[in-house]
């Protein structure tokens, strides 16, 4: 049988643990063949992908992103293949509704990844726990400077998240720094419960503060909060890229081992077009309906 497996919209660093899974479990029975799609070119490529590093997080990915067109003809690129296993976020989600999960000739999967945690129908995403943690560090880094030095006004802080960052991730980084931010979908009665929540957090030992906020609400920072507020303000931007991670976090990897075992178990059944739900009771093979 041949499996094919395409990478959408993220690639967070756990998903060459499942890759690194699969190749191992498939061999000999069946062959694990990665798919490419070039957003210039239109070119499909497959690649066989046989493991051969025991250790996946020492590698780079044996695959690269995919970019898809609403006007991608799935057909054509899964029709070398018996079943497809489509690896994604909230946008490939989408469109695996959309294009390719009613084709019945298709039968495919679905499998959840974000750094954002913001698929709908899961509870936690693959990549989610690895981005705070590096977001955290870095944070906590610029924490230690700020601190180092003395300033005639309280300092502030500004972190610009890259991307489509959910509220919850916002605030998940907000409690594990010790800092304030801004809803995405914030309300006007918020702004000044920001400001006073900002003002009380300094204290004669505590000088500066932290504020996280999505990158899209850089103006509404600027003009409707930092005037309110007589401090020394920097921010800076948190590079999408940079919350991948090189390495995935021990939870991600237990949730890498634990997606693979649900694709595998959809594999070896004759389980229909189906999705993967990441949910507090455990991950959850899920058939797709219209």
């Amino acid at each position: 049988m041949k499996v094919g497996v395409i990478v959408l919209g993220i690639l967070p660093a756990g998903v060459k643990q499942i890759i690194h899974r699969l190749s191992k479990s498939f061999i000999p029975n069946h062959s694990l063949v990665g798919i490419e799609m070039d957003k210039h070119t239109d070119e499909i490529r497959y690649t066989e992908l046989i493991q051969t590093n025991d250790s996946p997080y020492l590698s780079y990915s044996p695959l690269r992103l995919s970019f898809a067109e609403p006007s991608t003809n799935w057909k054509e690129v899964f029709a070398p293949m018996d079943v497809s296993i489509i690896i994604g976020d909230d946008e490939a989600k989408e469109q695996w509704q959309q294009y390719i999960a009613k084709e019945e000739s298709i039968r495919t999967l679905f499998v959840p990844v974000s750094i954002y945690n913001n698929v709908k129908g899961n509870d936690w995403s693959l990549g989610y726990d690895t981005a705070l943690n590096v977001i955290t560090q870095n944070v906590l880094k610029v924490q230690d400077t700020i601190h180092s030095l003395k300033y005639d006004k309280p300092r502030l802080f500004g972190f610009s998240m890259e991307g489509n960052p959910s509220t919850n991730m916002l605030q998940d980084l907000s409690l594990a720094v010790d800092g304030n931010y801004l809803a995405v979908d914030y309300d006007k009665e918020d702004i000044p419960v920001l400001c006073e929540s900002i003002k009380n957090g300094y204290t004669y030992s505590k000088t500066s503060n932290v504020l996280i906020y999505s990158e899209g609400l850089q103006e509404v920072i600027e003009t409707s909060v930092i005037t309110q507020l007589d401090v020394d303000w920097k921010y800076t931007k948190i590079d999408e890229a940079l919350c991948m991670g090189i390495n995935p976090t021990a939870l991600d990897r237990i949730l890498a081992n634990e997606l693979a075992e649900g694709i595998l178990r959809w594999v070896h059944t004759s389980y229909p077009t189906a999705e993967i739900a990441v949910l507090k009771d455990g991950v959850n093979l899920k058939k797709f309906e219209l």
